[in-house]
């Protein structure tokens, strides 16, 4: 097998890594590139024979991971999407909200003449959303499956959202079988509402996220960090604004505050989930008490998820009438890293007042807007225009989905035998490199940060340890 990455690696967005194996060429996730303008045109760069592609395989829902899907149907691929029954639950909601976005976004440049294009298209259409959604084929989790010529599939939990998973791939060879593991996303296991990371006891290659290698997340409690803001937003009857991402961490964000007004923590106050893509992925979340840590009687949630004070904000009208509204309230929107959606609209609204406060509660990438506001920039450009940040700034680290450093290293013992070889990708260089040399200090284990575009060949690499050793 062959691994080349076209995406995710050195960066934390665009996983999409193209497998070789005999005459079978297949990717492991299909993303989309976020974040700074440069990262996104690579979404526009043709994707060279994608009729030839035999297969692709998901590791979970999140767009960096699914949303290059349209667009590889739209230039030719035919061929089935393997992943869990979650994810495919997920991706319903998750690709055609970003074909509608694609959509909304061309219309927008079009009629503003924002575009140096004449006309501004999309990236893809809800069409072409539609026609991915079709050649989902879901996988049972800790099935193996048969994809014929010598190559089997197996999916197993890997506890970052609901349906994410890791992949692990059988090749079946001359002479022994290998097993080729990718981590995707990789949960930390501190969520209250979703089930932690299984051990893999073996594998000989790991293709292995760092997002957070180079950090260690806080263990202190996030209602902890969570009550002290809200009381400051309750007394100056200010607005909470909350970017989040509509899967996993709104929910968890949801249950938390739902928490905190129960135990009488916190004053009753109203919450508003402003994303309509949110308000799918939590019905999808109550539809999976499989993966879930929170107690069920008759079917029925024990701890209900959402606050009393709870609103689903649905049309955009609804939206804009939101931004015009006065404290004190908790608006949760949409997207996380602030790349799109409705989110942008309440910031342009809210950051010029220093009553308000924005708390970011999962990674920003760098350049991104969300980053630029936690580095404490004095204006940020929304909409093309230049808004003033008055507003405060806040940063709960500890509501992370993905593992830090430290959970990584202890995912690892679960591995009976070094493997041959991982590959560190889904992160910042730097975070990379201090991963790996984690990991050699830790195990000994042999790492490689693969370059972008960089193809590898694991039979090589094989070849030559086994050189090495005699």
């Amino acid at each position: 097998m062959k691994l080349r990455f076209l995406g995710a690696a050195q960066t934390v967005t665009g996983s999409k890594t193209l497998c070789t194996h005999r005459n079978r060429r297949f990717l492991v996730d299909c993303g989309l590139f976020q974040g700074a303008k440069p990262k996104r045109l690579l979404n526009w760069q043709p994707f060279q024979e994608a009729e030839k592609i035999d297969f692709v395989v998901l590791t979970h829902a999140h767009i960096d991971h699914s949303g290059y899907l349209p667009k590889l149907v739209k230039e030719g691929f035919k061929g089935p999407i393997y992943c869990s029954p979650g994810t495919r639950d997920l991706c319903e909601v998750l690709l055609l909200d970003s074909a509608k976005l694609q959509e909304e976004d061309a219309s927008f440049a079009n009629r503003t003449g924002h575009s140096h294009h004449r006309p501004a298209l999309p990236l893809y259409t809800t069409r072409d959303a539609e026609n991915a959604l079709r050649l989902i084929q879901t996988v049972k989790q800790n099935d193996w499956v048969d994809l014929k010529d010598g190559l089997s599939l197996k999916l197993t939990r890997s506890g970052h959202i609901i349906g994410s998973s890791f992949v692990q791939l059988g090749l079946q060879g001359d002479y022994r079988s290998q097993l080729v593991t990718f981590s995707g996303d990789l949960g930390n296991g501190r969520s209250e509402i979703i089930k932690p990371p299984v051990s893999i006891p073996e594998t000989d290659f790991l293709v292995l996220e760092g997002t957070y290698g180079d950090r260690l997340q806080p263990r202190g409690n996030v209602r902890d960090a969570l009550r002290p803001l809200i009381h400051q937003i309750f007394e100056r009857k200010g607005v909470m604004v909350i970017p989040a991402f509509s899967v996993g961490r709104t929910q968890e964000i949801l249950y938390h505050l739902r928490v905190l007004e129960e135990s009488r923590q916190i004053p009753t106050i109203p919450v508003y989930l402003d994303s309509p893509m949110a308000n799918h992925a939590t019905q999808i979340f109550l539809d999976h008490p499989e993966e879930h840590l929170l107690r069920f009687n008759n079917g029925e949630l024990h701890s209900p998820i959402c606050p009393s004070c709870y609103s689903a904000v649905k049309s955009a009208d609804e939206s804009m009438v939101l931004c015009m509204k006065d404290g004190p309230m908790i608006v949760i929107s949409a997207a996380g890293m602030l790349t799109g959606g409705r989110i942008l609209h309440h910031l342009k609204h809210r950051l010029p007042d220093r009553n308000n406060m924005v708390v970011f509660v999962g990674y920003q990438a760098e350049e991104t807007k969300g980053a630029l506001l936690q580095q404490g920039i004095p204006t940020i450009r929304i909409h093309h225009e230049e808004v003033a940040v008055d507003a405060e700034i806040k940063t709960i680290e500890a509501l992370s989905a993905h593992a830090d450093y430290q959970d990584i290293l202890d995912w690892l013992k679960g591995l009976k035998q070094p493997p041959t070889k991982i590959f560190l990708n889904h992160g910042e260089p730097a975070a990379l490199e201090t991963l790996a040399q984690k990991i050699k200090a830790t195990y000994n284990f042999n790492v490689m940060i693969p370059k972008p575009n960089e193809e590898i060949d694991l039979a090589r690499i094989k070849s030559e340890l086994n050189g090495r050793t005699a």
